[in-house]
């Protein structure tokens, strides 16, 4: 399913990237057929019927994308949506051969059957298809030098939504085409992500442990066990922030509620000062980090490692712990029955 969300968001870049020629069209649906269906190359877009939403905007109904192979002999499965609904999209700056600098796309209803990408759901999972929306909403200021995306959002239908938000200044209308000098310019000014799980960790993860020949409660432990090596002569922040995330580990077979996190930078954040903040206390006082979520947690630090190597578990993170040999046992007690 990953790889089919990746070459829906490649899909979607490319219906607002490609080049053409000026639209000179009254309506949205009439502007998308001259400057952009006309440069997709035949058979990649097939739709069963479309129609304008004002001078900006269309919709296409009944969609089949089938995007460039990455491996050129072979050929890429097809992504089937039931509709492409385009608000408002910068036909002018397309029309000029740049990026767009706005956009209001959503892909409803895209469908994966189980067996994609290799991974069997049905008889890993229990999962026959999969169903998932994707939309994104964003606007650069060009004058004022200021991206902002409004929202991006990723809902796999029935087991987990993803949302997130941001604002970056200083980046100009030609840092698609000059990126280094993008993100020495570029500096956050805010920032959040959420993360509601409905079942998709309680599914996801044992499968992951299974494919490493390990097991859940070994993964978790791995997991949080890196947390609490980051959490280690931290300040009260960073360490309420780990153990936010911690708890919602703890919880992934059925969390309490969204995890939220959030970026309120006390300044510009630049791409030099994410490089120079090593400790999670300096993380959280660059970015002004707040985590938050319903459930706590209920280990001690250091705790879950310890639990994963008494458990007998074989996956990284679980901790070494050499078994005891029966005969050294046994004759460990003759011994201490001969000194009695």
């Amino acid at each position: 399913m990953a790889k089919r969300v990746i070459g829906l968001a490649a899909a979607g870049l490319w219906f607002g990237l490609v080049a053409a020629n000026p639209a000179l069209a009254d309506d949205g649906l009439a502007q998308f057929k001259k400057s952009i269906e006309s440069q997709i190359p035949p058979g990649a877009l097939a739709y069963k019927s479309a129609k304008a939403l004002g001078d900006n905007g269309f919709e296409l109904d009944d969609v089949t994308i089938t995007p460039p192979p990455s491996d050129p002999a072979k050929k890429s499965d097809p992504i089937k949506v039931k509709a492409i609904t385009v608000e408002t999209l910068d036909f002018d700056s397309i029309g000029k051969q740049q990026p767009p600098l706005f956009a209001k796309i959503k892909f409803d209803g895209v469908a994966a059957a189980s067996g994609t990408g290799g991974i069997d759901l049905k008889s890993m999972a229990g999962i026959d298809n999969l169903s998932a929306d994707f939309g994104i909403d964003y606007k650069l200021d060009a004058a004022a030098k200021t991206f902002t995306l409004k929202r991006m959002e990723l809902n796999l239908n029935g087991l987990a939504k993803l949302q997130t938000s941001f604002v970056v200044n200083g980046l100009s209308p030609d840092a698609a085409t000059k990126p280094d000098a993008a993100m020495k310019d570029a500096s956050l000014k805010t920032a959040d992500l959420t993360y509601d799980d409905h079942s998709l960790l309680s599914i996801a993860l044992p499968v992951a442990a299974a494919m490493q020949g390990s097991d859940p409660k070994a993964l978790t432990a791995m997991a949080i066990g890196f947390l609490d090596g980051m959490r280690v002569g931290q300040g009260d922040a960073a360490q309420k922030a780990i153990d936010s995330l911690v708890a919602y580990v703890e919880d992934y077979q059925k969390p309490k509620g969204p995890l939220k996190i959030t970026l309120n930078p006390p300044g510009p954040v630049t791409d030099a000062d994410l490089n120079n903040a090593k400790t999670a206390d300096q993380m959280v006082k660059l970015l002004g980090i707040q985590v938050s979520y319903a459930g706590t947690r209920s280990s001690k630090p250091g705790e879950a490692m310890a639990g994963a190597g008494d458990s007998g578990g074989t996956g990284a993170g679980a901790k070494d712990v050499p078994a005891k040999d029966e005969d050294e046992d046994s004759d460990s007690k003759s011994m201490d029955k001969k000194k009695e």
